[in-house]
């Protein structure tokens, strides 16, 4: 039995496959803001879906970059009372197994390229568009090589913009996610009707897609997160076009599929990549 997680600033999705190939069950609950009621929390969680049976592989996201060793997040602004927590150190003493930990966008990009919109495409970029923006490039359905992960979302489109929450200015994030809209707009994403608000958002987010889509190349851009939802995609689209003029044609455009899911089959999918790195010649 596989254990599959997701942890969110708000909820974190627990889930574990019997098969290797598809989620079993699954469950959704708030996150603990204090780290030691957390692991009890995902813990207890994890030992219902599966029933007691035994644990053999362990994999899972978390919000903000990691360490090196990708034990730890060593950033978060949802979750700042995990950062440089042994999340790793507790997985592994609690199941007994090799737990591997990536960050959370960059899994649900990943479920996305290999089980939903992106899949049979080579060069995948997942942009997660909701509270902030985060981003993950992957080629051949593995999370491309990097140093300390992608940060799309703090690419800097206004020389001097609005303040980030990282302490930046300009920022992508700045301009095109959820946490921003209340004091940019007086409201919520959701609660957001007025077309030409949402068309400044698709022009802002069409700048940085040029940018991302520059420099990463891809065969298809993939938008995910509660913001994309309620995206009118054929303006950014028409905006990209417009920016877009180095390449002949943009890389198709499409919103995410697998919703909730995604990041447990980017965990599913991780596992498989390492226990087929791993098996001997």
């Amino acid at each position: 039995m596989l254990l599959l997680f997701d942890i969110g600033g708000t909820n974190m999705r627990i889930g574990v496959s019997d098969d290797g190939e598809t989620i079993t069950k699954s469950k959704i609950v708030p996150t603990p803001q204090d780290f030691n009621q957390g692991i009890l929390v995902l813990k207890q969680t994890a030992d219902e879906l599966s029933g007691g049976e035994k644990i053999t592989g362990v994999a899972g996201g978390v919000p903000g970059p990691l360490d090196k060793e990708k034990s730890m997040q060593v950033a978060s602004a949802q979750l700042p009372n995990w950062i440089e927590k042994p999340l790793k150190t507790e997985l592994k003493k609690a199941y007994n197994v090799v737990v591997h930990l990536e960050n959370d966008t960059a899994l649900v990009g990943l479920g996305e390229a290999t089980k939903g919109a992106g899949r049979g495409k080579s060069i995948v970029a997942y942009l997660g568009i909701g509270t902030g923006v985060g981003g993950v490039r992957i080629v051949d359905q593995k999370i491309d090589k990097n140093s300390l992960g992608f940060e799309p979302g703090h690419q800097i489109i206004v020389a001097d913009g609005n303040l980030c929450n990282c302490g930046g200015k300009g920022h992508l994030e700045a301009y095109v996610s959820g946490t921003y809209f209340p004091m940019l707009y007086h409201q919520k994403g959701e609660d957001i009707t007025d077309p030409a608000i949402w068309d400044k958002i698709s022009k802002y987010l069409a700048i940085g897609l040029n940018n991302t889509i520059v420099h990463w190349s891809p065969d298809i851009v993939i938008l995910g997160g509660s913001v994309s939802a309620s995206l009118p995609l054929e303006k950014v689209q028409l905006y990209l076009k417009e920016y877009l003029t180095i390449f002949p044609q943009a890389p198709e455009i499409v919103k995410a599929t697998l919703y909730q899911d995604s990041g447990l089959y980017g965990a599913l999918q991780l596992l498989k990549v390492i226990e087929y790195t791993l098996m001997p010649l």
